[in-house]
């Protein structure tokens, strides 16, 4: 009996301790993690023009730890982010579903950027979301 109770006992302990001892592909990319980035302009989704945000449709921005999170100008979005150096790609994002008629062009946007973003670049305070060498959104620190 003695024999399974440690056995047991030591099962538990690798249990617990194996979430701390897993690697990640994901790495500390300080520049654009744990900040708040708030929309300066987001392309269309057509793109023929650059869309600005009104102050009551301010959409937002935070990436920590794989995870993104924030607003789109009406609804909250939450998704998972893979982040290598200045390379990234947004994956899962889901939205709440609430109809705001005059964010909708905005937001429609602002998702479609997270569907096509595959690098970005940090300047400072300013966040660009590109595809390949095009800019896609500009965000700056909240």
């Amino acid at each position: 009996m003695k024999v399974n109770l440690s056995v047991i006992t030591l099962s538990l302990g690798l249990l617990i301790l194996a979430p701390g001892c897993s690697t990640s592909k994901m790495k500390n990319n300080t520049a654009i993690e744990g900040r708040e980035w708030s929309l300066v302009s987001v392309q269309s989704k057509d793109g023929s023009t650059k869309l600005t945000p009104a102050e009551d449709q301010q959409p937002t921005l935070s990436i920590l730890q794989g995870r993104v999170s924030g607003s789109a100008g009406c609804n909250r979005i939450m998704g998972s982010v893979v982040v290598e150096g200045n390379k990234l790609k947004f994956d899962k994002v889901a939205t709440t579903m609430m109809l705001c008629p005059d964010a909708m062009n905005l937001e429609d946007a602002v998702l479609n950027v997270l569907g096509l973003a595959n690098n970005y670049k940090v300047t400072g305070t300013t966040l660009e979301l590109k595809k390949d060498s095009e800019v896609l959104a500009v965000y700056k620190i909240k």
